[in-house]
């Protein structure tokens, strides 16, 4: 037996969903829901003209891999001799498989963008509502956490990234002057071209150092000899260092002062709140609605009188489950008598 209309929708809403109710309420508040939209927009707009401008400045260079930095294998060596594998294993040879990811992996590191901003006085432009520019100190004793501003460093200011297709690196500055951020960017560059220079003339020289006491020690002439021809291809390795000034970034686009702001970009934030605003009163309008039929039937909902079918069913259940079998009083005698 099918159910009735009322039985599959008791409090009668379905019956009641008109398309042209809800078009005609959103024509009638079509004023109220615009000037609201416009209203929550242009409060949006004032709140993003709070924000400072950015700035975004990007320098494009080249990864120069150090393939042939000299040494003293036989196919790299400088003299005519050939050497041992304990004098080509000491000598930088070539470059190691994850020689791009160390690379950027140094860029990265908290130790290269501390010296970074210390050099550039990044500190206090971090913390500019906390610095006195006239005073050159901290208002009301505000001291700067080191670690907090070189996390905001990395992750507000500079950033790095990897074209796989070009091969090429991006090296991205974001702060509140475009000259500012097209000066930093380069700078960049240059200053890990020099870091890691400096960091492998270190390396370098710990190891002459090291070739140099032993030259002292060890009395052999043939040892001797070996050492020597390592001393000469360290000076090798070292004097092409300082000959490359574009190692191990080559700078193939400088960064230029950027013509307009990368953000905030207000005008599409306004238009994504308006958007955003008209939405939601839309969507209150037509909830009100449905509401409104929820309550009103609630209100006049009745549940239906239980057919004839029902109650006899229900009855019947009830009589059989208040019998009990006829031959309980006996049971109950064998029972008393058992015990």
């Amino acid at each position: 037996m099918e159910k009735s209309s009322t039985e599959n929708d008791p409090l009668g809403i379905d019956s009641q969903i008109d398309l042209l109710e809800y078009v005609g309420a959103l024509f009638q508040k079509k004023y109220k829901i615009g000037a609201i939209a416009l209203l929550g927009a242009v409060a949006v707009l004032g709140m993003t003209l709070l924000m400072d401008n950015i700035y975004t400045a990007s320098a494009v260079v080249a990864i120069n891999s150090n393939e042939k930095p000299g040494g003293v294998s036989p196919k790299d060596f400088r003299t005519t001799d050939a050497i041992g594998l304990l004098e080509h294993d000491l000598i930088i040879d070539s470059t190691p498989a994850n020689e791009r990811e160390r690379m950027l992996a140094r860029m990265r590191s908290v130790r290269f963008s501390n010296i970074f901003m210390e050099e550039n006085n990044l500190v206090p432009y971090i913390y500019h509502k906390h610095w006195d520019a006239e005073k050159k100190a901290w208002k009301e004793n505000f001291k700067p956490e080191k670690y907090e501003a070189i996390d905001i460093f990395q992750k507000t200011i500079r950033s790095i990234e990897f074209d796989e297709k070009t091969g090429l690196l991006l090296i991205h500055f974001k702060t509140r002057s475009a000259d500012l951020s097209a000066k930093l960017a380069n700078i960049f560059v240059n200053r890990f071209n020099d870091y890691t220079r400096e960091l492998t003339l270190s390396e370098i020289a710990q190891r002459r150092k090291y070739l140099e006491e032993q030259l002292l020690i060890i009395k052999n002439v043939e040892l001797q000899k070996s050492i020597y021809r390592l001393l000469e291809a360290q000076l090798a390795a070292e004097t092409l260092l300082y000959a490359k000034k574009d190692f191990p970034l080559e700078e193939i686009q400088p960064a230029v002062p950027p013509m307009f702001k990368s953000s905030p970009k207000r005008l599409t934030i306004s238009a994504l709140s308006f958007i955003g605003f008209a939405f939601l009163g839309v969507t209150y309008t037509i909830g009100s609605i449905l509401a409104r039929k929820i309550f009103t039937n609630l209100r006049k909902y009745q549940p239906a009188p239980p057919t004839q079918a029902e109650i006899s069913e229900k009855t019947d259940s009830e009589f059989q489950s208040s019998q009990l079998p006829d031959n309980w009083v006996n049971e109950a005698n064998n029972e008393k008598n058992t015990q």
